[in-house]
């Protein structure tokens, strides 16, 4: 039988490449090209044959033993969730997995904190599949984006804070929070009082707003805000005059000037 008829016949049946005495690479990379899959019928694949099995079928990495760097950095920068088929994955390919989609960390075990934090930078979300992530973790994802606060089951205060500051929307994914947190909350963003307002009493609200708008250094968001804020019914612009801080009143002015 000639090389074509070989060819023609492992085209069609891969695995008659096991019954062949003489296999040149030729023939293991015809087959890998077809369907990397094939690569479990072959012995020993060269680098060549592996990089063509994954180019051709990123999943025909759980037939290869002992993957290198190279090998496996193509693999999980072509197919992310790959690495849960590498046996052993060095740490470059693993942070490789990681940086290419960040749910990648579930399958990591024991990961460190700097990996945590590269996971859930690329992916807010993926701080799911880590247990009890540390602060640092918890706010590098909330940096990401605030609904972060969601998938933790913990939350430290400057988590939360972070996560409200950000949006009050936040608060409707925070489970724990007490009487003291609730007014640092609405201090940090008045926004917040949209989502919480049939359950909370409006003096709180006031409470907290007489000692914000104090503040000389308040910033033109939260003033802008708070006046803005259509669900607290009361005299916004006497409010800020009678309580407010020479900032407090030259931020009222330059807003009613700009209306």
């Amino acid at each position: 039988m000639d090389k074509e008829q070989v060819l023609l016949k492992l085209k069609t049946n891969p695995e008659y490449i096991t019954e062949l005495e003489n296999v040149d690479e030729e023939m293991e990379l015809f087959i890998v090209k077809i369907n990397g899959n094939n690569i479990r019928y072959i012995k020993n694949p060269s680098k060549e044959v592996q990089k063509q099995a994954i180019k051709s079928t990123p999943l025909a990495i759980k037939y290869i033993n002992d993957v290198d760097n190279e090998i496996g950095i193509m693999c999980v920068r072509s197919l992310w969730n790959a690495l849960e088929l590498i046996k052993n994955p060095s740490n470059d390919i693993i942070a490789e997995a990681v940086r290419t989609k960040g749910w990648a960390i579930q399958y990591v075990n024991d990961p460190s904190e700097e990996l945590q934090i590269m996971a859930v930078s690329k992916d807010y979300d993926s701080i799911k599949y880590i247990e009890n992530p540390s602060e640092k973790v918890q706010l590098s994802a909330i940096d990401n984006y605030y609904a972060a606060i969601r998938y933790i089951k913990n939350p430290s205060l400057k988590a939360k804070v972070k996560a409200i500051k950000q949006n009050g929307e936040a608060i409707n994914y925070i489970s724990n929070y007490d009487l003291d947190e609730i007014k640092i909350f609405i201090s940090e963003n008045i926004n917040v009082v949209k989502y919480i307002y049939e359950s909370i009493d409006v003096e709180l609200v006031v409470e907290v707003l007489k000692e914000k708008i104090k503040d000389k250094d308040i910033d033109k968001k939260y003033i802008e805000d708070f006046l803005e804020l259509e669900i607290l019914e009361m005299d916004k612009i006497n409010f800020v005059r009678e309580y407010g801080s020479k900032m407090a009143r030259k931020l009222l002015v330059d807003y009613k000037l700009s209306i």
